[in-house]
């Protein structure tokens, strides 16, 4: 008896996992959203760390050449950062019909990959720019937290 709850236990674990479902793309659309909205207030501490470093620069403080170079560099980076992530928001359509699931489901999922690159840029620009300014003694913007965000 036990042995043929065991084995019916484990056939019904194996059907139950076998029936992945795909994400509708109003869940995928969603996430995508939420990664924007994260974005926005992430976009605010890239905005900061630029106009820091572009104040470091300007100022007699810079120890090398090399410094400048970097500096002038990652300054740069954050404004292509930010450029890119307005050019998704103005090429994003909140409002995509396609002809069916599928069509709506497969834009929502291309536009997760691009949402994704915009927000692998921010943490590798500021994760940079954090790290020369904590070099010259200039604390990085804080990332505000959004009440009740979940990610």
């Amino acid at each position: 008896m036990k042995k043929t709850l065991t084995i019916g236990f484990c056939i019904s674990v194996l059907l139950l996992s076998a029936c992945k479902t795909e994400p509708d793309a109003e869940a995928v659309k969603k996430e995508v959203l939420n990664i924007h909205d994260k974005l926005m207030i992430d976009g605010a501490k890239v905005i900061n760390n630029k106009m820091k470093l572009d104040s470091i620069l300007k100022s007699r403080q810079i120890k090398s050449v090399d410094d400048s170079v970097k500096i002038a560099d990652l300054v740069l980076k954050l404004n292509q950062a930010d450029e890119n992530m307005m050019d998704w928001m103005h090429a994003f359509n909140d409002d995509f019909k396609g002809r069916d699931e599928t069509e709506n489901l497969n834009y929502y999922k291309s536009e997760m990959v691009k949402i994704r690159n915009v927000e692998d840029s921010y943490i590798k620009v500021t994760r940079a720019s954090d790290s020369v300014l904590k070099i010259y003694n200039v604390a990085p913007s804080q990332i505000m937290e959004m009440k009740n965000h979940k990610h």
